[in-house]
């Protein structure tokens, strides 16, 4: 299943280097995306017209995408500008165009636009957030991406999902759910879900980042001292394809911010970026970075093996219960962008 008309974020902004172009895949198509002369982004289906050689292959110059195998070079608009092969004076060949798709870079991350019509207009980014602006001093900032073999609705329905972690997260975070889970608040308004939950506190999470480091790290010891005030988890999502998760507590924050990239039907692509707001030192990076890796590994055990692969939308496969509202109100609106021609 494709969402049309819609921004999917596709990788992370910090992977696009100044003159390398990089390959990204959506839908099973991939894509050439690079850096302009202005420090803009710009993608292109990967494929150069003149032979069939992949673009992200090549290299950047004057702005443009050049092909690595014979040197022909694209616009942000697809166009092609130069043929070095090509006598002087000679005029363009009509079919010497790559297909240009719109693309954006905004909350960390690069964003291609999946139309139904080329040629309509093209929608504002969701606002997704709160999240750390870059460079802001109190927090620290992590990144990673783990491919799961799954389709990426099920991902998005599992990125919702309360009533899963005092099962699926038993030995992490979820040892201190209750197994009656259920939102304090939660709605749904245009192409958004969200929901708050009380979060109890994982009284392990910081003891094990911080051992070793309080005691050269005096700033953080406020931050680090245990708590017995459980907290409020914020979970939103954004269609097409961004959840933001936050753990708010009354000392420190957690956030986490993952774009569910749909490579083909069986494929999804989890881009994510963590946010803390204690110990934020780099020595503290390692463990952090070990329990998303681990939260992740968690999820991906269960969701690779949910049959069938693609959610029945119209409730005939799966047996919902009113603790599902999230999954309920996704696919609710997922049929509704079906009737509209958008879920295809």
């Amino acid at each position: 299943m494709k969402l049309l008309d819609s921004w999917y974020a596709v990788a992370l902004a910090s992977s696009l280097k100044p003159g390398q172009p990089q390959a990204v895949e959506l839908h099973g198509e991939r894509f050439a995306v690079w850096r302009d002369g202005a420090g803009g982004v710009a993608a292109v289906l990967d494929r150069c017209p003149h032979k069939g050689a992949s673009l992200s292959a090549g290299r950047v110059h004057n702005g443009a995408i050049a092909c690595g195998y014979h040197g022909w070079c694209f616009g942000a608009d697809g166009q092609c500008t130069s043929i070095p092969a090509q006598h002087t004076g000679d005029p363009m060949p009509h079919r010497a165009h790559a297909r240009a798709v719109p693309c954006r870079e905004a909350y960390g991350f690069l964003w291609l636009w999946w139309a139904r019509d080329p040629e309509a207009p093209v929608a504002s980014l969701p606002a997704v957030g709160p999240i750390p602006e870059a460079g802001d001093a109190g927090w620290r900032n992590l990144e990673g991406q783990v491919e799961w073999q799954a389709n990426w609705l099920r991902v998005l329905e599992a990125f919702m999902d309360l009533t899963h972690a005092p099962f699926v997260h038993s030995g992490s975070f979820g040892a201190m759910a209750p197994d009656q889970l259920m939102p304090e608040e939660q709605w749904v308004k245009d192409d958004s879900l969200y929901e708050r939950v009380l979060a109890p506190r994982d009284r392990h999470y910081r003891a094990d980042q911080g051992r070793g480091l309080r005691g050269l790290f005096n700033a953080d010891d406020k931050a680090a001292a245990e708590s017995d005030d459980g907290g409020v988890q914020h979970i939103q999502l954004w269609l097409a394809n961004v959840s933001l998760v936050r753990v708010v507590f009354g000392d420190f924050q957690i956030s986490l911010c993952t774009a569910h990239v749909p490579l083909d039907e069986g494929r999804t692509l989890n881009i994510w970026r963590h946010f803390r707001s204690f110990l934020r030192t780099p020595l503290a990076d390692a463990n952090a970075r070990g329990r998303v890796d681990r939260f992740m590994a968690e999820d991906q055990r269960m969701v690779e093996t949910l049959t069938p692969r693609l959610p029945d939308l119209d409730g005939r496969g799966d047996l919902l219960l009113a603790s599902d509202a999230m999954t309920l109100g996704l696919r609710k609106l997922l049929r509704e962008k079906r009737s509209a021609g958008l879920l295809v």
